[in-house]
């Protein structure tokens, strides 16, 4: 590939990194504050009964396209009419199978639990979500490999924001539960609309042995890491949910809301990176700089705001009317804290082996760590109970450390470098509010406030210090490059 287009790559790259950033921090924001207004509203046993559910649906999703869309994305030649048409009938053919199963195999575990009208409609809602977002892979793919994710984005925000306003508006009415199923359907179909506006194609059912054949070959591997971590996530979540109850399956889905919040940070470089590794797969390096840079970048963003989130949290249930509820959901929160911190650093490791074709190595550490969460989660959760789960959480995700090690050796990249100082300076943030806490015996809404600017102002100090050039680096990426 010449030089300019290489520029070129680079330049939507960060451009596309920088506005996805931004959107996915704004679509978090929009996530935690209807969660939060919906964890006011409800209480744990509503909560949990709609993320066990959404758990269950979410299996479905894997069998929904066996890795033919990450294939699409993946393949370094244009796409053809007949890979589009190819891929969206298996995948109408896999789905079409998932929901039917459902539909014979759900009547006698509704009667076996005694399930009534709430579980009912939650399920027919997410159903009708799984179908529709099947409809949507194929503009989704092509606008991921122009890496116009401003669409996408806008789409994603829009779906969110009239998810919570609905949910929201339906639970202050009273609707309980039932406020989820009416948001699901509401934000799905305008979803389907919105993307087909701007990104139509023309639906076809033609099939080609030829495409199958070359779309299968990275897509059965890619699947199977996908499977793989089903089995690992969301399997044994709906084991855990049956060990804890709905209850203690509430309080780990509020304990986990908070920290995924940087996780947005993450998939913003994920979503562009991945095809973007994938074009730059054979300059060693140039891709050794570029997961280097991811690295510290979702480091230096997202550390910061774990180490908050669990300095304040405590404060947060004690201040808000109505919400000491969920107090006893803020020991797994610190621990899906530290949890997340390590997977935000091994999940741009596993993206960049996918992305290079690496996908065999990638299998090996899905099935480490499926092994150790079916060891480690059924016999913390009944011991324990959801404490329990959130404690073999951050057992399991320290096991990725082997990962670093792999991915240092494979790309020759120094991750803990690329990570010292954030990680460092967000430690010191967690001590510095420890002791606003023990040492002012003020109101503990003014504590918050200095803990928020005390905290502010010394991680910028620190990085200003110590990682002045990449962030010189990062305000230079922002400004729109010359023509």
């Amino acid at each position: 590939m010449q030089k300019k287009s290489w520029e070129e790559i680079k330049s939507q790259t960060t451009n596309s990194v920088i506005f996805l950033s931004l959107r996915n921090f704004g679509l978090q924001g929009i996530s935690l504050i209807g969660f939060f207004l919906l964890t006011l509203l409800l209480g744990p046993s509503e909560v949990g009964l709609f993320a066990i559910v959404a758990e269950t649906i979410a299996i479905l999703s894997y069998f929904s396209d066996v890795g033919l869309a990450s294939a699409l994305i993946q393949q370094k030649d244009e796409v053809k009419k007949e890979d589009l048409q190819t891929t969206f009938i298996i995948q109408q053919i896999l789905v079409l199978t998932s929901l039917a199963m459902v539909a014979i195999f759900y009547p006698q575990i509704a009667k076996a639990k005694s399930y009534g009208s709430k579980e009912s409609w939650i399920l027919i809602s997410l159903c009708y979500s799984f179908f529709v977002a099947s409809l949507k892979t194929i503009p989704s793919v092509l606008l991921e490999r122009k890496l116009d994710f401003k669409i996408i984005s806008t789409i994603d925000i829009f779906e969110n924001l009239t998810f919570y306003i609905f949910a929201v508006m339906f639970a202050f009415l009273g609707f309980g539960a039932y406020s989820y199923a009416i948001a699901v359907f509401i934000r799905s179909t305008l979803g389907l609309l919105l993307i087909y506006k701007w990104q139509p194609w023309s639906i076809g059912f033609s099939f080609s042995r030829a495409s199958a054949k070359k779309l299968f070959k990275f897509g059965i591997p890619f699947q199977l890491n996908s499977f793989i971590a089903m089995a690992k996530d969301r399997l044994s979540n709906i084991l855990v949910a049956g060990i804890v109850g709905r209850n203690g399956f509430g309080y780990l889905s509020w304990g986990q809301k908070a920290p995924r919040l940087p996780l947005g940070f993450m998939d913003a470089i994920m979503r562009v990176t991945f095809p973007t590794f994938s074009r730059i797969q054979d300059k060693k390096d140039l891709l050794s700089r570029s997961v280097s840079r991811s690295i510290f970048f979702i480091a230096f963003f997202s550390f910061p705001l774990l180490a908050g989130i669990v300095s304040v949290a405590a404060d947060l249930t004690a201040i808000i009317p109505k919400y000491e509820k969920w107090v006893p959901a803020l020991i797994p929160l610190y621990f899906y804290a530290a949890n997340a911190a390590i997977a935000l650093i091994t999940t741009p490791l596993t993206n960049a082996f996918n992305a290079t074709g690496k996908i065999l190595t990638t299998t090996k550490f899905m099935l480490m760590w499926t092994a150790l969460t079916w060891i480690l989660f059924p016999l913390l959760s009944i011991k324990y109970g959801y404490i329990g789960t959130s404690i073999a959480t951050l057992l399991v995700g320290l096991s990725s450390f082997i990962v670093w090690y792999v991915a240092q050796n494979e790309f020759k990249i120094n991750i803990i470098k690329q990570i010292f100082h954030p990680l460092v300076s967000s430690i010191i943030i967690i001590l510095i509010c420890f002791q606003i806490k023990g040492y002012l015996q003020i109101p503990i809404h003014y504590q918050l406030v200095i803990k928020i600017f005390a905290s502010l102002i010394f991680y910028s100090i620190y990085q200003w210090i110590f990682s002045k050039d990449q962030i010189l680096w990062f305000i230079g990426q922002m400004k729109k490059p010359k023509k």
